[in-house]
């Protein structure tokens, strides 16, 4: 899943929940992070949409799943932040990573 869209957009957690979908359904789930997206790498403190939260989803795709979540280190920079800043199971990752990851998989979803 490569998630373009950030915390500020509901766009951004429906990928979220598609890739928690997808590793619940058995697949083997990388979560790409760039642009906006980079934000979801971020410590969350989201009040609850729709009554869920999006930070949780994203600890239950490290946690529950065991997916790969992966963050552009250009788009954290372009936000003003550092690996040191980083929530939890989420890895900053360069070019190099992302072309690796793209020629493993089966398929790709952007959002």
């Amino acid at each position: 899943m490569v998630l373009r869209r950030g915390p500020a957009s509901e766009r951004g957690w429906l990928g979220l929940r598609i890739a928690l979908a997808l590793g619940i359904g058995g697949g083997e789930v990388t979560v790409w992070l760039c642009g906006e997206g980079a934000g979801w790498a971020l410590p969350l403190d989201a009040r609850a949409w729709l009554g869920g939260d999006p930070g949780r989803d994203l600890d239950g795709l490290v946690d529950d799943v065991g997916a790969a979540v992966l963050v552009d280190r250009e788009s954290l920079e372009a936000i003003g932040a550092g690996a040191a800043a980083l929530r939890r199971g989420v890895v900053a990752a360069g070019p190099d990573e992302y072309a690796r990851g793209l020629s493993r998989a089966a398929q790709v979803l952007a959002v």
